[in-house]
């Protein structure tokens, strides 16, 4: 009875071995590192505007406050040496989207960025099926030209990728017409300079939404 208690006892040392051997093994530096950023990086909390999303994303991967992030910091000041790659990764899961972002255009603020991180999450929406006819020229393809700055400013007015582009500019004169009411209620300086200069930039706007000139 005895001669089989020796192999099940050494059946049940190599198994304890092997369990030890699977949870304290040695895992390569970048394993470690990856399950760390993937761990550390939660989900904004609910109800977060874009731009506090972001600012959250930032101050997980530079270890700084979110509270803390400048939403008018330019964001290559922000990232400091946070490679852009990740920090794009990291916000396209924090917006269920896939974002890409040319380096010269780290050079708009935090506010800005969560703006065209918005702007490509809306449009890469599926479109709603139906029997309405698209124009072969649309806003989408004008807003994949403009610079940074502008394409944020798109994404702040509300710019929908499959409006023709009729209908863009309709909708950006209105809001022209809305900030020039307000140069005329500006008490300070500093307030009709800074409606100012959101004037000049709805006016460029509307011109890259122009039809192209045959």
């Amino acid at each position: 009875m005895r001669a089989w208690l020796l192999p099940l006892a050494l059946a049940g040392v190599l198994v304890l071995a092997l369990s030890a051997w699977v949870a304290f093994r040695p895992r390569p530096e970048g394993v470690r590192r990856q399950r760390r950023r993937a761990t550390g990086l939660t989900a904004a909390p609910a109800g977060a505007s874009d731009a506090d999303r972001v600012a959250w994303v930032l101050g997980k991967l530079t270890g700084t406050p979110p509270r803390r992030i400048p939403r008018d910091g330019v964001l290559r000041d922000v990232l400091g040496r946070v490679a852009a790659e990740d920090f794009l990764a990291a916000v396209g899961r924090e917006f269920r989207t896939e974002l890409t972002l040319a380096e010269d255009r780290l050079g708009m603020t935090v506010a800005q960025f969560a703006a065209y991180a918005a702007h490509v999450r809306r449009g890469r929406r599926k479109p709603r099926t139906g029997g309405r006819k698209r124009s072969p020229r649309t806003t989408g393809d004008v807003l994949d030209r403009l610079e940074a700055p502008l394409l944020a400013l798109a994404s702040e007015l509300g710019l929908r990728r499959d409006w023709d582009l009729d209908q863009a500019r309709r909708h950006v004169t209105k809001e022209y017409l809305r900030w020039n009411a307000r140069i005329h209620l500006a008490a300070r300086e500093e307030e009709r300079a800074s409606v100012q200069a959101r004037l000049e930039a709805i006016g460029r706007l509307r011109e890259a939404l122009a039809p192209a000139r045959r």
